[in-house]
């Protein structure tokens, strides 16, 4: 096999130096150096590339352009898949932005992160390299996915569109409906056959700008200013609903028809017919098809 690997940084890539965590670049090689020794792996050839080095609390549109543009600057065909290493904490954002901007790509391109650094006893790192490499040995998917061991013997392989942002103090990663893709377990690829394949919209016609992101709390409050933003998203309460008997959510709704900004909610679920959602409508709330909040945020953001 031959195997792009692209190393961004992250807490994979970290060393301690006087109690601070840094990427340190020669993670990349100790990475590589680990798979070997744990699997035996001495045929597979990977071609490293590092267009950044960064913990990915730092990651932003343009570095992620960056990445986009060093995997397209590849001749993609001379390879059986592509692994990113990447920190965990913009794993979701990352993961979501290739699955829009690459699609259904061939050969498939793994996310892979670590809970702690290599050096620690503790890290999943090599245990999530092992399971992108199982799954791209079994050549049983095409697009963007996301290798990842919570405290289970297996490692998840989850679809990168379908990928939750973290719960506070959590290191875990979690799929939208737990809709897993697979796992990878002894060194092989099992496909779940539950999973269920979800196409991700593409509005269009939104104006130029940022997206405001709010999430629903009590004593909810709303920006009077929306000037340069292309797009309101709504983060609703987990079955989807709005404080909407209130005069702070119409005021702000009528705020942004007035200014041409559309305005989305996410996480609205189905088979729940609460009469706050009845306001929807008169509020001009476009209510988006089940997907992680944080896609629909890159989705609204706007990609090349």
């Amino acid at each position: 096999m031959r195997i792009l690997t692209v190393f961004t940084g992250g807490t994979i890539a970290c060393s301690e130096n006087g109690g601070t965590l840094s990427p340190d670049s020669a993670n990349s090689a100790l990475l590589l150096r680990l798979y070997r020794n744990k699997t035996g792996d001495d045929e597979t050839e990977f071609i490293s590339v590092q267009p950044f080095s960064i913990l990915s609390e730092n990651m932003d549109f343009d570095r992620l352009d960056a990445l986009a543009d060093c995997l397209l600057a590849q001749s993609m065909a001379d390879y059986d898949g592509v692994i990113v290493a990447h920190g965990t904490d913009t794993l979701a954002y990352t993961a979501a932005y290739l699955s829009l901007r690459f699609g259904k790509c061939a050969p498939p391109v793994v996310l892979v992160s670590a809970n702690y650094p290599l050096a620690d006893s503790r890290s999943n790192g090599v245990d999530n390299f092992c399971g992108a490499m199982a799954f791209l040995r079994a050549k049983r998917g095409e697009g963007v996915f996301v290798s990842y061991r919570n405290g289970d013997s297996f490692t998840t392989i989850h679809r990168g569109s379908e990928v939750m942002p973290h719960l506070p103090y959590s290191d875990s990663v979690f799929s939208l409906f737990d809709n897993v893709y697979g796992r990878a377990e002894g060194g092989e690829f099992l496909r779940d056959p539950d999973y269920r394949e979800r196409g991700l919209p593409k509005p269009e016609g939104l104006p130029d700008g940022r997206v405001l992101w709010l999430r629903a709390h009590v004593g909810m409050s709303f920006p009077v200013d929306l000037s340069g933003v292309r797009a309101v998203l709504l983060e609703g309460y987990h079955s989807g609903t709005l404080p909407t008997d209130g005069e702070p959510l119409r005021d702000f709704c009528a705020l942004a028809k007035r200014e041409g900004v559309p305005v989305f909610l996410t996480g609205a679920c189905e088979g729940f017919a609460y009469e706050s959602k009845l306001m929807y409508d008169e509020l001009n709330i476009r209510v988006l098809p089940p997907m992680s909040p944080v896609a629909a945020y890159v989705l609204l953001s706007g990609i090349k």
